[in-house]
């Protein structure tokens, strides 16, 4: 303050000390008709004092500017970190057990900084962690229209129309967010699995296809890739042209070992195109290398003569002893000459198995089979009653999922080639 004063006196004097040196008079022109008769020394201090007058001036509005823009920088700081506080404190509560105070402040703060998906995310996964499936999506859809970009919020809406199952909308909210990140492995993977719970084969296909190219992990892409067999195996079951299904069923089943399902599957489709020989060639190879009871299901229904089976029952005697069930093998073998109504070449299968109680209820419904045949009616509904219906059918030894025909996937828990027969060959 003091030091602003003496300034002040000084240019005042100053001003006074230039007025009396120079005493003269002389004309100033304003404007081309305005002319001022002026003292020289305060012509000089006018325009001094109006220079110092304007820099004050400009100096005065670029404080006033800064001074605004530290208080609005202040006062959003003080909003934002109150914004933090209330998030921080309504997750806490939720995880504490109080939801409704907590859920309270999560809104309050969404509603304060709506472009923030923390909160809102944070509310709709406590909604769904209490079941409130639709409370959850009702939030996330609002979030979603009001950030139409955000790919957390819209993934997040995608995964509450899962659990609620609705798939069609969570397609949609997949669908949305993948042309934004057309190359998001998250959302690829998530919309890929949408699609095959929806039976969309050629779309999962497609999606799995960009999926792989972005996976760098040498593990993950083989699992991928064994995926992205069980797709395309899939989809082609799924083609209603038989020789476009043969076609793409074999490109599946060209590698050197291919998966069951799809060997199956390329048989099946041989043998409804008309060529049993090629279906039959292709079933014995697969049972040479990999002996399962599905094979021989499949093989036997081709079996139209003693020939075909005496054929069949050859390859099973052949398989190595590590690759099968020795009991279980002996059951199908002598499942195969009761076919032929040889009940003596049965029974002598019947009495190779070693545990009859590993066999289960189906080796009392064979022994039953043979008595029939054998006219020995009293001791043939004695042993079915003890077998408790017919051994045929599968199960998924993963769920436990039981389904009378053999399928390539699980649709309980689509597990992919986990379904195996109740008396399996197979070790």
């Amino acid at each position: 303050m003091k030091r602003a004063i003496l300034v002040g006196l000084a240019m005042v004097c100053l001003i006074i000390y230039l007025v009396l040196l120079n005493g003269e008079s002389v004309d100033f022109r304003l404007t081309t008709h305005w002319t001022v008769h002026w003292n020289v020394g305060a012509l000089i201090g006018s325009a001094f004092v109006t220079g110092v007058l304007l820099a004050l001036a400009v100096f005065a509005v670029q404080a006033t500017r800064r001074a605004f823009v530290e208080w609005r920088t202040g006062r959003l700081q003080r909003r934002s970190s109150r914004i933090d506080q209330w998030e921080e404190s309504g997750e806490e509560l939720i995880w504490n057990g109080d939801a409704q105070r907590g859920r309270a402040l999560l809104q309050k703060a969404w509603q304060r900084r709506p472009e923030s998906s923390y909160a809102v995310l944070a509310l709709a996964e406590s909604f769904r962690d209490t079941g409130e499936l639709h409370r959850a999506r009702g939030v996330l859809y609002d979030a979603a229209g009001q950030q139409h970009t955000n790919p957390d919020v819209l993934f997040a809406l995608a995964e509450t129309h899962r659990a609620a199952g609705e798939i069609g909308p969570s397609i949609e909210a997949l669908e949305r967010l993948r042309a934004l990140h057309p190359r998001a492995p998250r959302v690829l993977r998530a919309l890929r699995d949408a699609y095959a719970q929806t039976e969309r084969w050629h779309d999962a296909v497609g999606a799995h296809e960009v999926l792989i190219a972005e996976i760098r992990e040498p593990q993950q892409v083989t699992r991928e890739r064994e995926t992205g067999v069980m797709l395309r195996y899939q989809a082609a079951l799924q083609l209603k042209d038989s020789d476009k299904k043969v076609e793409a069923l074999e490109a599946l089943a060209a590698s050197r070992t291919p998966p069951l399902p799809v060997v199956v599957s390329l048989g099946d489709a041989l043998a409804n195109a008309g060529r049993a020989d090629d279906a039959s060639a292709v079933w014995e190879r697969a049972l040479r290398s990999n002996p399962r009871t599905v094979l021989v299901e499949r093989l036997t229904k081709l079996a139209s003569e003693t020939r075909h089976r005496d054929r069949l029952r050859a390859l099973l005697r052949k398989t190595r002893p590590q690759q099968v069930v020795a009991d279980n093998l002996h059951w199908t073998i002598a499942q195969l000459w009761l076919q032929d109504h040889n009940a003596e070449e049965a029974q002598r299968e019947i009495q190779a198995i070693q545990q009859p109680e590993t066999v289960g209820a189906a080796y009392h419904w064979l022994q039953a089979e043979v008595h029939r045949q054998r006219g020995q009616i009293e001791q043939a509904v004695a042993a079915y009653a003890k077998a408790a219906g017919n051994p045929d059918g599968y199960h998924c030894a993963t769920c436990r999922h039981a389904e009378p025909q053999w399928m390539g996937r699980c649709p309980q828990c689509q597990g992919w080639d986990t379904y195996r027969a109740t008396v399996e060959i197979a070790a």
